[in-house]
């Protein structure tokens, strides 16, 4: 739900507030949560199957670009909503 802050200025999320996120949301919140966890899961799944068969520093240079590639694509957008 924190991904909402910058939509919602001054709606604030916290596990404190957590009957009042889901009378804000409906029941979309449940379905939102389960199709996440699969998703995560498929990610993962790939990540793990890809870095199987690889050797420590093999695994250690994909992690460092991926990395990298995320933090890129982050800051890209967040340069990008600036302007």
């Amino acid at each position: 739900m924190w991904h909402h802050a910058a939509a919602y200025a001054g709606h604030y999320h916290h596990p404190y507030y957590a009957s009042h996120a889901v009378a804000d949301h409906g029941g979309g919140w449940l379905m939102h949560t389960i199709v996440g966890g699969i998703i995560h899961g498929l990610i993962y799944g790939a990540i793990f199957r890809l870095f199987r068969g690889m050797s420590m520093g093999e695994a250690l240079v994909v992690a460092v670009a991926g990395i990298t590639l995320v933090a890129a694509g982050y800051w890209l957008w967040n340069r990008s909503r600036e302007t």
